[in-house]
């Protein structure tokens, strides 16, 4: 099963222009000035922001390309922080590596970072995270990692259309009754209608009990065949 990791993109040609003043909901304006504004990224050093005024109260508004706030970091340089982070480096780690790609960041800056992506975490419901995602074809599988000496049991669920990681859940087991329980709430997020998994009894019990048709992944059936193959010659 391939998983992509998928990094917010900067598109400095990309601009939304804004449609009323947040200030007094004027719907009058021009476009006062274009600047360049310095950008920590992996990429772009720097990119044009557009200031807009607004005629009814003389106020200014600056609007950035996709990817780009009013803040110095990129919001790819953010998400690779948090994702590097999250792959088990430390905040120094972290900022070495962020280094070594071009991208200047202190450890404290990356702890800020992470830390306020983590506040945005508590509270966020499934359907909040997959608001927009739809696939007829849901992958899944299971597997182990061993942490602090303890052997946890991980499931991944992806959009098998695109390879989009939707979760990676913490499982008690790998039974039927518990994969059933963990995938439910996802395919009704995602409107799937097929399952492709390995071939284990578990997940065809699931695609049963779910009403779904069932597929086993490409890899599992190449090795399988293999398999047969050796035995047979």
């Amino acid at each position: 099963m391939r998983l992509h990791l998928i990094l917010p993109r900067v598109n400095p040609s990309e601009i939304i222009s804004p449609t009323c003043c947040p200030y007094c909901g004027g719907a009058y304006l021009r476009l006062h000035q274009v600047v360049s504004k310095q950008l920590r990224d992996t990429v772009y050093p720097w990119v044009k922001a557009y200031r807009y005024q607004y005629l009814r109260c003389q106020r200014t508004w600056r609007v950035y390309p996709q990817g780009v706030s009013g803040a110095q970091t990129s919001q790819r340089v953010k998400g690779l922080a948090v994702l590097l982070y999250l792959l088990g480096l430390s905040y120094g780690a972290t900022s070495l590596t962020l280094e070594a790609l071009g991208v200047s960041m202190c450890k404290t800056r990356v702890y800020d970072i992470v830390q306020a992506a983590a506040e945005r975490v508590p509270g966020m419901t499934r359907s909040g995270v997959f608001s927009g995602i739809r696939t007829p074809a849901l992958g899944s599988d299971v597997t182990k990692v061993r942490c602090a000496g303890q052997w946890l049991c991980l499931g991944l669920s992806v959009d098998d259309i695109t390879g989009l990681v939707l979760t990676v859940d913490g499982l008690s087991g790998e039974d039927a009754e518990t994969l059933q329980a963990w995938l439910t709430p996802i395919v009704r997020s995602v409107g799937a209608r097929l399952l492709i998994s390995d071939d284990a009894d578990a997940f065809k019990q699931v695609a049963e009990g779910l009403a779904l048709d069932h597929q086993v992944c490409k890899s599992h059936v190449l090795r399988n065949t293999e398999a047969l193959i050796e035995t047979l010659t």
